[in-house]
């Protein structure tokens, strides 16, 4: 049994989830350099350009 995850490919969905996690660490107030590593970039400037792409604004400005 398996599932489904309609028009994204497995890259892209783990990417989505990844956001998402990301998210809720970064609205509890952890570091934007601690979630990146933890979620397998290895640069916060790598993070915050996935980050960008993905929510339209960079990490630091998101919940400004």
């Amino acid at each position: 049994m398996g599932f489904e995850t309609g028009a994204l490919s497995a890259r892209r969905w783990r990417q989505h989830v990844r956001c998402f996690l990301a998210l809720e660490r970064l609205a509890s107030g952890e570091k934007i350099v601690a979630v990146a590593f933890d979620h397998g970039y290895t640069s916060q400037s790598a993070f915050a350009a996935m980050f960008k792409r993905h929510f339209g604004r960079a990490p630091s400005a998101f919940y400004r």
